[in-house]
């Protein structure tokens, strides 16, 4: 019954959404936001994104030591996966899309695109591949709802986004596939909207250079073989899984005027959109010797690299001493409140 309540309530929200053609939400806990666009059948364009195609008779063994999951699981559809320094730290997240003939796709953010084409060609050496930038070709869409797990995409390069339950599909090809005709079409933003509101990390905004790969969820969101061979960056992404202590993530957030006081409605908008990105979060008191960061941002929605420690005693006080504030580029200070995603495994 308390299942069944709450899709109804996730249902009758969406649909007011629907109507009101302005994304505004309210809801009475915070991780209700990771299902309000999941009851209707909608898919949208995903903005900034270059594709590049890495073919040849060693393409495979090529990409398998130049990124942290195993290519195995890009000959089911697809995988995510995340490109490392050789320090460990991130260069990329990318998806990989097997083709016929031995040939890959690999869709990554845009602002990363010429970073990405020097470093594979920088480790091509003697390997027979060849790389190229296909960005020119190719649109990249994500699909969801009830219908999305059963269309069918022939010849299309596509895989179920396996980042966070109900993500949908991700698809890339040069024109609309027919199979989205019978779903409603959205805005590229209620596309970053709703998997920030899932907790989903994505793009150079998150995925900034001092990141570890395990800080930025790749890990929960299966995009790390713990038990692949050797890759570039692969000591320091195995040695802190080994150890088993992840002190920062990358979390769900929202934003909302200082003077609104500490308990404020729990509701997203595109009405009220602050710029925080990579602006830093900082708690009462500032007892962190290393404050957290704002990355992607979507109206009054962020995800954030914070500790997860604070974020936990974030969400079980009952007094409010504990809360957080960020400062915009313009100077407004503005609360922030973290949540941790329901469907992160349970520690």
């Amino acid at each position: 019954m308390l299942r069944t309540g709450v899709l109804r309530r996730v249902r009758t929200l969406s649909r007011a959404i629907q109507r009101a053609q302005l994304h505004t939400v309210q809801v009475d806990r915070l991780t209700d936001f990771e299902h309000v666009f999941d009851s209707t059948n909608q898919f949208a364009a995903v903005g900034n994104r270059a594709v590049l195609k890495v073919s040849g008779l060693d393409a495979r063994e090529f990409l398998q030591g130049m990124q942290c999951n195993d290519m195995e699981s890009a000959h089911n559809g697809g995988m995510l996966t995340g490109f490392l320094s050789p320090q460990g730290r991130i260069l990329a997240d990318a998806f990989i899309y097997a083709l016929p003939e031995s040939s890959y796709l690999v869709e990554v953010d845009t602002r990363v695109r010429e970073r990405m084409q020097r470093m594979l060609g920088f480790y091509r050496l003697r390997a027979r591949v060849e790389i190229s930038d296909v960005s020119n070709e190719c649109n990249v869409w994500q699909v969801w709802g009830p219908q999305s797990p059963h269309l069918s995409f022939d010849g299309v390069a596509h895989m179920t986004d396996t980042r966070a339950p109900h993500m949908g599909v991700r698809v890339v090809g040069t024109s609309r596939p027919p199979a989205f005709s019978d779903f409603d079409e959205q805005p590229s933003t209620l596309y970053e909207l709703r998997r920030i509101l899932k907790g989903v990390a994505e793009g150079a905004d998150d995925f900034v250079d001092a990141s570890l790969p395990l800080e930025c969820n790749l890990d929960y969101m299966q995009g790390v073989h713990f038990g692949k061979g050797c890759y570039v960056g692969q000591e320091l992404t195995i040695r802190t899984h080994h150890r088993g202590v992840v002190r920062k993530r990358i979390v769900p957030v929202l934003f909302s005027p200082v003077d609104h006081g500490l308990r404020v409605p729990l509701r997203v908008s595109d009405e009220w959109a602050p710029e925080l990105a990579q602006r830093d979060v900082v708690p009462s008191g500032a007892r962190a010797r290393r404050p957290g960061r704002v990355g992607s941002t979507a109206g009054n929605a962020g995800l954030a690299l914070m500790r997860v420690e604070h974020v936990e005693q974030f969400a079980t006080q009952t007094d409010d001493q504990m809360h957080f504030e960020a400062e915009c580029a313009d100077g407004q200070r503005v609360r922030v409140s973290p949540w941790l995603p329901s469907w992160w495994p349970k520690q």
